[in-house]
């Protein structure tokens, strides 16, 4: 079952193969793909729709004409939209980013990342 709702996101990517942020997404979805995901994914969850969640998101969110979501939230409504927990770290993998190491005893910052939060929109 796994296999089969990886190829449905892969399939959904690859109609409009030049949209980085369905590709980053979709990558997303795909590493966090389990036996419950893929379930979700067999009784119809998309990636357009949690593509369209994070719209939905981004339109409350809009001040004038700019929209700006943090890369948490963007992911956060993905989450909700698959019923999944949190994951920084696949968050980070999908962005092709990799955390900072932390010093010993501290936890890596994750709220602070080189990125143009433009490239999600």
């Amino acid at each position: 079952m796994i296999d089969r709702a990886i190829e449905k996101i892969n399939a959904e990517m690859q109609k409009d193969p030049s949209n980085r942020y369905m590709e980053i997404i979709g990558h997303y979805v795909i590493d966090r793909c389990d036996e419950a995901l893929a379930a979700k994914i067999a009784e119809g969850k998309t990636l357009k729709d949690a593509m369209t969640a994070v719209e939905r998101r981004a339109g409350k969110a809009k001040k004038g004409n700019v929209a700006v979501l943090t890369p948490g939230e963007v992911f956060g409504e993905v989450d909700k939209y698959f019923g999944l927990p949190a994951d920084t770290a696949a968050q980070w993998k999908a962005m092709g980013l990799q955390p900072a190491e932390a010093p010993e005893g501290e936890h890596p910052r994750t709220s602070s990342a080189d990125i143009d939060l433009a490239d999600f929109f």
